[in-house]
């Protein structure tokens, strides 16, 4: 049976001590014994004395496991090598082509609003966001402040209120996403190896990840309206004129198809709103071929060595996805993503 506390867990360990007692300390929690003398190896759970006259540090708090948490991070290279903890290797991205410094913007929401259908207050209201190749970026709030709802809406997976503002990413910037819920990208592939589940999402040289994202998914009725004579059929090319980005746009007539150019500018304010999403499809396509992911073939030898560089070695990588843990699931997915 369930039974709920609406309190702080300091009052539950004074109301309940019997429970409070058996429940894990933060020193084992995190792998260091709770006198601070050492760490639990988690693979056989004997205690591993901290090497080297390292002394553990006790600052930072006076509750109990503060300090063993503590003297965890401070020997984290110590961790490392014994094979306690598993690094997380990333790729450098590099800059992306047009942007030169730290300093400028790669992406922008401006005044934005957004409200869930059906509902009548307003989630977000007049934000604004600026991201820069710096920037790193933490936002904090209570539990539905619009946190995630704010997240999507920058790298869109939501739309915001019709009318309302603008957001705004550089065309040859490359979005790594990775969704909240640990099944959200992996729900379809739990029978299938992290290997198959790689080489299936990236299989036409595109993350289809990405490819569902809501500003960048065609409806069926945006689809149909594709060939309708005098509609904008397909996006084949893009230029940099000046300081604008022009994009070279089909165009199905009584003669034949036909391409013509238009200034992103132009695409934004006088096109239907499913050519902007065709125009965002792409820069995907521009940067697959850019990086070489689109021509590269995605064997599994090359999926084994970067899965390594997360952490996820040769018998994990050949099993069920379903039988990974949590962690491993989400270092999947941030390998996946990046």
């Amino acid at each position: 049976r369930f039974v709920y506390y609406p309190m702080t867990f300091r009052q539950f360990q004074q109301l309940r001590p019997e429970i409070a007692a058996g429940l894990p300390a933060s020193g084992k929690a995190t792998g260091a014994a709770d006198d601070g003398t050492g760490y639990v190896d988690p693979r056989t759970g004997r205690l591993i004395p901290w090497g080297d006259g390292a002394e553990p540090s006790d600052e930072g708090g006076s509750e109990s496991g503060t300090g063993s948490a503590l003297s965890t991070l401070s020997n984290v290279e110590q961790l490392v090598a014994s094979g306690s903890i598993l690094p997380i290797r990333f790729p450098d991205p590099g800059k992306p082509e047009g942007i030169r410094t730290y300093r400028k913007p790669v992406m922008t929401m401006k005044d934005i609003h957004f409200t869930y259908e059906g509902s009548e207050r307003a989630i977000i209201t007049s934000a604004s966001v600026t991201v820069t190749l710096g920037s790193r970026v933490v936002m904090l709030g209570a539990n539905g402040a619009g946190k995630t709802t704010l997240l999507k809406l920058l790298i869109g997976d939501l739309e915001p209120t019709e009318g309302v503002g603008e957001v705004w990413k550089h065309h040859n910037l490359r979005l790594a996403y990775i969704a909240q819920h640990s099944l959200h990208h992996l729900e379809e592939y739990l029978q299938q190896t992290p290997i198959a589940y790689i080489q299936e999402r990236f299989r036409q040289g595109l993350d289809v990840e990405l490819s569902k994202l809501k500003t960048l998914a065609l409806t069926d009725d945006e689809k149909a309206i594709r060939d309708q004579t005098g509609a904008v059929k397909d996006v084949v090319g893009r230029q940099k004129r000046g300081k604008q980005v022009w994009y070279e746009v089909v165009k199905p007539g009584r003669k034949g198809e036909a391409t013509q150019w238009y200034p992103l500018e132009e695409i934004e304010t006088q096109f239907k709103p499913y050519v902007l999403k065709m125009v965002k499809n792409y820069d995907l396509k521009v940067q697959a071929l850019e990086s070489g992911l689109a021509v590269r073939p995605i064997t599994s030898a090359e999926i084994l060595e970067h899965l390594d560089d997360f952490g996820l070695g040769s018998d994990l990588a050949h099993g069920k996805i379903k039988q990974l843990s949590g962690g491993q699931r989400q270092r999947l997915r941030l390998f996946a993503g990046v």
